[in-house]
């Protein structure tokens, strides 16, 4: 694994440092230290078991409404690392809740006691909608690439992301509890799913380098028919994540066959992403 540097590890935006300095002022500190305590915890649990599965962690940022833990492995992991890794973050709030219910059992339920259920609870329920960047929309994400190719799942995630955010806000509008905390989330939400869609061919050659350097010859082999004339990267675009594909040309003169890892390496050693299929057959051959 890539060691991360730990003096750039943690990265606070600078509006939660302008934010502090207002709460300060207006005596609402002890609510912002809450919140980013239990911010903290939860970014804690990605953190713990990404390190465990070795992934490669760039840092973990805090912004206005909470954090995020950027790293490499976004698409490109197994799929259970990828769910393990994700719902560690949810996974802390229950048993903050747990403690925290114990404890107003055994004591007055204090303010800060009370503070804290409160934001576990709509950090947990807020952060397991299908919206991307959450943990909602990248279990959404991982559960498409099971029954879509990988570049359809891109697809799907963004359409339904943006389409529970404008639920969202017109139910917030709807119930008379639109606040400019509401606005500005909504707006970095757009803004990260635009920034996902402009990026997600990156994202999917990152996915098709990973899958050649690893191999998934594990995975339950598919026979995909395709066009003589097809390009390499026209076929690459059908590949999902759960199956390991065998390639099957259909031409005038006989069917042949090849493996997607041939594809591959087209791609990446041979720099041939536009060459028809039936010229990476006869070289095959």
């Amino acid at each position: 694994m890539t060691k991360t540097n730990k003096t750039s590890l943690v990265h606070i935006h600078p509006v939660v440092i302008l934010f502090a300095l207002v709460a300060l002022l207006t005596g609402a500190f002890l609510e912002l230290l809450v919140l980013f305590a239990v911010v903290a915890i939860h970014e804690l649990g990605h953190y713990m078991v990404a390190q465990h599965y070795n992934w490669r962690i760039q840092r973990i940022v805090f912004w206005l409404f909470g954090g995020a833990m950027d790293c490499e492995e976004h698409g490109s992991r197994p799929f259970k690392e990828q769910v393990l890794v994700t719902l560690a973050g949810p996974v802390q709030h229950v048993w903050m809740l747990a403690a925290l219910y114990m404890l107003s059992s055994f004591t007055s339920p204090t303010a800060v006691i009370e503070l804290a259920i409160h934001y576990n609870w709509l950090i947990l329920c807020f952060n397991l909608l299908p919206i991307w960047p959450l943990d909602g929309g990248k279990l959404a994400f991982y559960v498409l690439t099971q029954f879509f190719t990988y570049r359809n799942s891109q697809t799907l995630v963004i359409w339904l992301s943006g389409t529970f955010i404008l639920m969202v806000a017109v139910l917030l509008v709807m119930q008379s509890v639109w606040t400019l905390h509401g606005m500005m989330l909504a707006l970095f939400l757009l803004i990260e799913n635009r920034l996902e869609w402009k990026r997600r061919t990156y994202t999917f050659i990152r996915y098709l380098l990973y899958r050649k350097e690893r191999g998934w010859e594990h995975l339950q082999t598919k026979l995909v028919k395709v066009d003589e004339d097809e390009t390499v990267w026209q076929v690459l675009k059908r590949i999902r994540c759960n199956r390991n594909h065998y390639y099957v040309l259909s031409p005038s003169y006989g069917y042949r066959m090849t493996h997607e890892s041939v594809c591959l390496d087209a791609y990446f050693d041979a720099k041939q992403p536009s060459a028809p299929m039936k010229q990476i057959v006869a070289i095959q051959d």
